[in-house]
């Protein structure tokens, strides 16, 4: 059964839950699917798409009809002087999203692309790189701190293979977590589609999740991100560390500008400190 060439949309302020008004528009001028954020312009005011019903192309192609929740995208005038960065580093380099891959009806850990790497396990042979990108931080600190941002920010280039050097095969880190871990579908960046290109992601216990990126069956780059409220980090400090002692590697939290040897008090310190 042939779909529908043309589409009725409507579209709703979510805020009001008015109508803003309905068309008909061709199937090929509308996204393959709304997964990623999108932003679209009704006369002179923008909107950010919240939901979309049905979500991909080939759900509204069949029912002849789409209909968009939006929310009119607010923009403050900002003396650029007066801009200010949340974070004192950032990533230089971000992961590569799997071509026609998709996260919808998926289990996946969604970052901000700010957050990509901001704790991971480095190689301990690296020891002299990472301290060369902490001190580049730690003059964001005494240099450009101003009330709760920073005027300026580091961007890290060269940790581009924080596991030089180092076999890590995914299914050591499998074993080395056990069966009560919860492996995820995937990880992406939020507000975009499609999955990153080899990346995984396991809820280690509610607070602490694991991500990161493979290759052939070998990791390339191992972060953590705390995902909940405080919890027992006893028996995680020390699964952690037994697997970062038995590669060779160190935890970095480059906000904290912080370089954690593989040891069960001093990642349980870190874990505990976290809550601050």
């Amino acid at each position: 059964m042939p779909g529908h060439a043309t589409i009725q949309v409507s579209f709703i302020d979510v805020e009001t839950h008015r109508p803003l008004g309905e068309v008909k528009l061709p199937l090929g001028s509308l996204p393959a699917s709304f997964e990623a954020a999108t932003t679209l312009q009704l006369g002179d005011t923008s909107y950010e798409v919240v939901s979309a019903t049905p979500m991909t192309a080939r759900e509204f192609e069949v029912t002849g009809s789409l209909r968009l929740e939006m929310r009119e995208v607010k923009v403050d005038t900002v003396d650029p002087r007066d801009l200010l960065y949340s974070l004192p580093t950032l990533s230089n380099e971000l992961p590569a999203i799997a071509e026609g891959s998709t996260k919808l009806g998926k289990r996946v850990l969604e970052l901000h692309e700010d957050d990509w790497r901001q704790v991971e396990f480095v190689a301990l042979a690296l020891q002299a790189p990472v301290d060369a990108e902490l001190e580049a931080i730690e003059q964001i600190y005494t240099g450009h701190r101003k009330g709760a941002g920073f005027d300026a920010l580091h961007v890290r280039k060269g940790g581009s293979s924080p596991l030089e050097d180092i076999r890590l095969a995914l299914a050591d880190v499998r074993g080395a977590l056990g069966g009560a871990a919860a492996w995820q579908d995937g990880l992406s960046f939020r507000g975009v589609a499609g999955l990153i290109a080899g990346g995984f992601a396991v809820q280690v216990t509610s607070a602490l999740t694991l991500y990161g990126v493979e290759h052939e069956g070998y990791v390339t780059a191992l972060g953590l991100q705390r995902t909940g409220a405080s919890a027992d980090f006893e028996e995680v400090a020390r699964m952690l560390a037994a697997l970062a002692t038995r590669h060779q590697l160190c935890l970095v939290d480059w906000c904290r500008v912080a370089r954690v040897p593989p040891s069960p008090q001093l990642f349980h310190d870190w874990l505990v400190g976290q809550e601050g």
